[in-house]
């Protein structure tokens, strides 16, 4: 590989050379958010959905993911866990 990141992108054998940087790079940034984000599946029972549902909705922080983050967060708070 002789193109680097930086250069310019001028010939067809840059071209090949960026693309396989591009997909180098975007896989070694997933391997290292998934490394430090652990991913938790999660099926609520009808009444956590419901309840994760009646907190959700089209606001910032309004997703099920920072719905269940704020459920947590409160919980741990009052129950004195976060200590």
């Amino acid at each position: 590989m002789t193109w680097q990141p930086g250069q310019p992108v001028v010939t067809e054998q840059d071209h090949k050379e960026w693309e396989q940087w591009r997909r180098d790079s975007k896989r070694e940034a997933q391997r290292w958010r998934r490394a430090r984000n652990p991913r938790i599946d999660y099926y609520p029972s009808p009444e956590a959905d419901e309840l994760i549902r009646s907190m959700a909705g089209h606001f910032v922080g309004g997703d099920f993911s920072s719905t269940i983050n704020r459920i947590v967060s409160e919980w741990a708070q009052r129950s004195h866990r976060n200590k």
